[in-house]
Parts: C-alpha cells; structure tokens; sequence
C-alpha cells in the first residue's frame, strides 16, 4: 500500500480535527430596553419607523405584550425586571399606603426608585449578580436600595424625577458598555427611557408630539443596532425591547376625595390613572361604601379586597386596602394629591361635581385599565443574537420578558419566578 494515500489521509483528519470542531460561543450582551407608555397605535401613527420596521423584518415584535394590573408604570416596571406578578414584588400600584414605610409615589421616603419597597422577587440584574456576572442599569427603578446599596455592578444613582439624566444620556451610556471591552464589561445593559408617555398623556396617543417621541426612539433603537452591528469578533449582542403598558383616550374625571367627602367615608385614598385603593378607619363599613358608591358603576366598578378580578395578581396585603376602585373607559381617577393650589382653594374635594371632564389641566389619554382592554397592551421587538427571523408574537405577558432575557444570557431566572421564557421569539440554534 503506498504510503502517499495514508500521509494524505492524515492531512485531511489533521484539517478536520482543526476546522470541523464547533466553534466556541461568542461573548454576548443582551440590551434591555424599556420605553415608558408605549402602545402599537402610537406606532401605526408614526408610520415613518425605519429601525422598528427592520426589526420586524429580522427579529420578532407583537402588539400584544400584555402588561400586569394594575397597567400602571411602576407595578409593571418592576415586574418588567423581576418576571413576578404585583403580589409577590408588592409594588402594587404608582401610589399605595404601606403600614411602616407610609405613602409610595412621587416625592416619597424612601424614594418611589429604591428596591426596599419590594417584598420579594430579584430583579433580572440582581439574578445576574449573584450568579457572578455584570449588569448596567440606567434609569430603570430598583437599581438601588436604600439598605444594601447598588444592586448592579454599574448605574447611575437615585435622584428626584426632575433631576433625573435624560433618554440622550442613557442610550449613550449603553452604547459605551457595549464598547467595553475589558474582562469584566456587563452581559446585560438594561435602559429605562422616557419614550412616549407624557407626550400621550397631555396631547393624545396620536398627536404629532408623541408621534415626534415615537420617531426618537426609532432613532435610539437604530443607534443601539449600530453599535450591536460594530461589535469585535467574537462579541455578539441581543437587543430586548419593550414598554410598560398601552394607553387609551379618556375623558371624564372622577375625584375619589369628593366621592369620600360626599359620603363621609372615613379613611383615605391613593389613586392613579383608572384604579384607587380605599383605606378605611377602623369601624367604617367597608360594605357601607360600597353601597354609597354603586351609584356610579357606570363609571367605575368596587371591590373588596380578596374579591378581585382573576387577572388582578395582586394578593391581599396590607398595601392594597380595604376596597379597589377601578374605571372604566373613558373614565380615569385621581385623588387631592392631583389638584393645583387654586383648585384646592375654590373646592373641588368639597362643593365641585364629583365627576368632570377638566377644562384645564386634564390627561387626554391614561391607562391602568383592565389588562384585557387590547389598547393596554404595549409593544415588543427583539433582534440580534438568540433571536428568530421575522417572526411575530401574538402574545405574552410582562412577567415573561425576564425569564427570556436571562435565557439569552444563559442564565438562570431571578427567584421566585412567575413567568416563562417567549420560546416563539428564540432562534433554534
């Protein structure tokens, strides 16, 4: 036998022992990014979306990322972060009462951003953390605690609102920790945006501002997928993309201190958007009040606090009172915490109507409506590395966005856990 076959043939095992191996994985990064208020019509109305639009052309979106109840900012920020529903990280609302710690909301101690008012669940770079990997996180709640101090390996720390650094500076923040490129750079960049929200709130869900601030955040979202494009061999990245929750025109106001003062309910209130908590003194009639306001069903429905809708996932603490109101469309609810020093001063908790429709001052569009309302439902786009090819989602949940971005990641979940990974979103491979 000649020897030149078998030096050939040992060539050729040599080449493919070096070639044919699999590839070690890449070093990637998963971009979470979530845009405050922002529903598919607001999308539609924009039209112009050229980085969204390539999104759904090589990755997955939905209109359809169903927000927890109730759909207001802070409860779904948090369950964004952590997978649990509102019962298990207890940030049950944008305002409620807690027994020790008093009145959560704008302007509260501790500050309505710090992690020490949750009672449970780890936030997704809380998960990342202790299981020895780096996250950066921007302007998103939670990032800090008042007791145990940053709970990332980088964010910029907790400020008043108005202080607080803007969309510009967040996104550039993003695009230089995933130019970093020393040993310990995050494997997970989550970015808290302003997005639409106001913009609807105060001129309408289509107006041309908030279809001005839909087209910036096009415009960050196309920065992000550059510097994803200019990443080194060997690093790749996945860009997560989400909201809070949707948003729907409204009208009619109802002025729950009215409503207490009319009845003389004894107690207080904390409301925002379409639900109020009602928390009443020891010996008034929870049943009582009830009756007194069945009047108004038209405009808003009651509930006893362990009676809740099953979409609610609230649970029975403390925070949430002895009744829930919640409206429905066109309806919203405030409290005095609302109202400007002449409103206050010419009445409007003693002598106005109890429901009216603002002739200043007023919101065009709010949320905080049953989940199930589709105009509550927010959008989703994912792209990059991990991610499925021009795929839609029909549906999912805010409790799912974090068991998927910890997938991507290749890790686990924060615990305890109530949502489940988007497998229609992941790529095969």
């Amino acid at each position: 036998m000649s020897l030149v076959p078998r030096a050939l043939g040992a060539a050729l095992l040599l080449f493919l022992s070096i070639f044919a191996l699999p590839a070690s994985a890449a070093d990637r990064t998963v971009v979470v990014v979530l845009f405050d208020g922002f529903s598919p019509a607001m999308m539609d109305a924009a039209k112009i979306t050229p980085h969204f639009d390539e999104i759904k052309r090589e990755g997955v979106w939905s209109r359809h990322l169903v927000p927890v109840f109730p759909t207001l900012s802070l409860a779904n920020h948090t369950s964004f972060a952590t997978g649990c529903w509102p019962e298990h990280h207890g940030v049950v609302s944008n305002t409620f009462y807690d027994p020790k710690l008093g009145r959560f909301g704008h302007n509260s101690t501790p500050d309505e951003s710090d992690a020490d008012w949750h009672t449970g669940c780890q936030s997704m770079w809380e998960a990342a953390k202790q299981q020895g990997v780096s996250a950066a996180v921007y302007n998103w709640a939670g990032r800090w605690s008042g007791k145990k101090g940053m709970l990332a390996a980088f964010a910029n720390p907790i400020m008043p609102y108005t202080m607080r650094p803007s969309d510009d500076w967040v996104i550039a923040q993003g695009i230089k920790e995933l130019q970093d490129t020393s040993a310990n750079h995050p494997h997970l960049i989550a970015l808290y945006m302003e997005g639409p929200d106001e913009h609807a709130h105060y001129h309408g869900i289509t107006s041309p501002d908030t279809i001005a601030a839909v087209r910036q955040s096009d415009a960050y979202v196309g920065k992000l997928m550059d510097a994803i494009r200019k990443l080194p061999p060997g690093r790749e990245a996945t860009l997560v993309i989400g909201t809070d929750h949707g948003m729907i025109d409204v009208g009619p106001m109802v002025n729950m201190t009215r409503l207490m003062n009319m009845y003389d309910i004894k107690g207080h209130v904390a409301a925002d958007g379409a639900t109020a908590f009602l928390y009443l003194d020891k010996g008034e009639s929870a049943d009582r009040v009830m009756k007194a306001l069945a009047k108004y069903k038209y405009a808003f429905d009651v509930y006893k606090t362990g009676h809740y809708p099953a979409f609610a996932h609230l649970g029975t603490g403390p925070r949430l009172g002895d009744l829930m109101v919640l409206a429905h469309p066109p309806y919203w609810v405030v409290d005095d915490t609302v109202f400007p020093s002449w409103a206050l001063a010419l009445g409007v908790n003693h002598i106005w109507p109890p429901i009216f429709t603002p002739f200043t001052g007023g919101l065009k569009a709010t949320h905080g409506f049953d989940p199930r309302i589709v105009q509550m439902h927010g959008i989703f786009y994912a792209w990059g590395a991990g991610i499925a090819k021009g795929h839609e989602v029909k549906r999912l949940d805010m409790v799912d966005i974090e068991p998927t971005v910890m997938s991507l990641i290749g890790l686990k979940p924060g615990q305890p856990m109530d949502g489940k990974i988007v497998t229609d979103a992941l790529s095969e491979k």
